[in-house]
C-alpha cells in the first residue's frame, strides 16, 4: 500500500531522497523483504510490533540511533505523509542541514531544483524566474502545474522550445487535462508517448485512468497490466498495480489481505483505503 499510495507521490520521493533515509522490510522474515536486523532494531524500540500477530505498522519516522521522532498511520493520504515530513524537519532542523553538496551548488538552475525538491516552491520560482533558460522555463511550468496555475503553466511551456523537453511538456499538459477531468483528451494526448522516456511509466498510467473514467475498464485494466510486464518497477508502476486490483474486485470488496488472488506484482492485497485516482 505505502508504495502504491503515499510513496508514488512526486513530492514525497523527491524530499524522501533529499532528507530521509527510507527502507522498507517485512515484519515476518519469511516475507518479500524480510530483513531480520531491521526487525530487531525497531522491535528494540516499538516493541508492540514484534508480536506474533500485529496490526498493521505505521510509518515511523527514527533517528539513526532510534528514537522515534513521529509516526504516520499505513493508511495515510499523500498529503498526510507529506506534510508530516514537512513537520518532522520543521520541528528537527538538525536534519534539515543542506549537505556539503547542496551547499556548494552555486548556478540558480541547480539552486532552484534542489528548492523545488525540498518543497520550498516560492524559493524554486524566486531562484528560477529570472533566467531566460528552457530548463528554468519548464520548472517554473512545473510548479505552476503543482499550483494549479494553468495560465502561468502553459506560459512558461510556451518558451520551452528544447525537443528533449517535449515529452515532459506533453506530461505537463496531461496532468492538468487528468485534474480538468477531461478524460477524453488525455487520451488522446498520451497516445504514443515515447516508450524510451523516463515518464513512460506516468503516462501510461495516466492513459489508463482516462480509459477507466470514460467507463472502458477492461482496456484500462489492460494498459496497467502491460506497463507492469513491459518496465521495470517504480512508483507508477506500484500505483498501476493498485488501480488493477481495486479496478477488478468483485461484488463490491474495497480491499482483500489473503486467499489466493494476487495482483500483478504478485501482492497478496491492498488494505485500506482505495486508489483514490479510480474514485474521481
Amino acid at each position: 500500500m505505502l508504495r502504491a499510495g503515499p510513496f508514488s507521490d512526486e513530492r514525497i520521493v523527491l524530499l524522501a531522497n533529499r532528507r530521509f533515509v527510507p527502507f522498507f522490510f517485512d515484519l515476518d522474515s519469511r516475507g518479500f523483504a524480510g530483513d531480520a536486523k531491521a526487525l530487531a532494531f525497531v522491535v528494540a524500540h516499538q516493541k508492540e510490533l514484534g508480536g506474533g500477530s500485529v496490526p498493521t505498522p505505521p510509518v515511523l519516522f527514527m533517528t539513526h540511533e532510534g528514537k522515534v521522532l513521529a509516526e504516520v498511520s499505513n493508511y495515510a493520504s499523500e498529503q498526510e505523509l507529506y506534510d508530516a515530513m514537512l513537520s518532522v524537519l520543521e520541528e528537527h532542523p538538525e536534519y534539515a542541514r543542506p549537505s556539503p553538496a547542496e551547499s556548494a551548488l552555486e548556478s540558480p538552475l541547480e539552486r532552484g531544483m534542489l528548492s523545488l525538491e525540498l518543497g520550498d516552491l516560492e524559493k524554486a520560482k524566486e531562484l528560477l524566474s529570472p533566467l531566460d533558460e528552457v530548463e528554468a522555463h519548464y520548472l517554473l511550468g512545473h510548479i505552476a502545474r503543482l499550483q494549479r496555475n494553468w495560465d502561468e503553466m502553459e506560459a512558461q511551456l510556451q518558451k520551452v522550445s528544447s525537443p528533449t523537453l517535449a515529452p515532459d511538456c506533453l506530461m505537463e499538459r496531461a496532468c492538468r487535462l487528468w485534474q480538468e477531468k477531461r478524460f477524453e483528451d488525455l487520451e488522446k494526448a498520451l497516445k504514443g508517448f515515447p516508450r524510451k522516456h523516463r515518464r513512460y511509466s506516468e503516462a501510461c498510467y495516466h492513459l489508463g485512468l482516462a480509459l477507466f473514467h470514460q467507463k472502458k475498464k477492461d482496456k484500462a485494466v489492460d494498459v496497467w497490466k502491460k506497463l507492469i510486464e513491459d518496465c521495470d518497477e517504480d512508483p507508477w508502476i506500484y500505483r498501476a498495480d493498485w488501480a488493477v486490483a481495486n479496478a477488478t474486485e468483485k461484488g463490491g470488496q474495497t480491499s482483500f489481505s489473503s486467499g489466493k488472488r494476487s495482483t500483478p506484482l504478485g501482492r497478496i492485497g491492498y488494505m485500506g483505503r482505495k486508489n483514490p485516482d479510480l474514485l474521481r
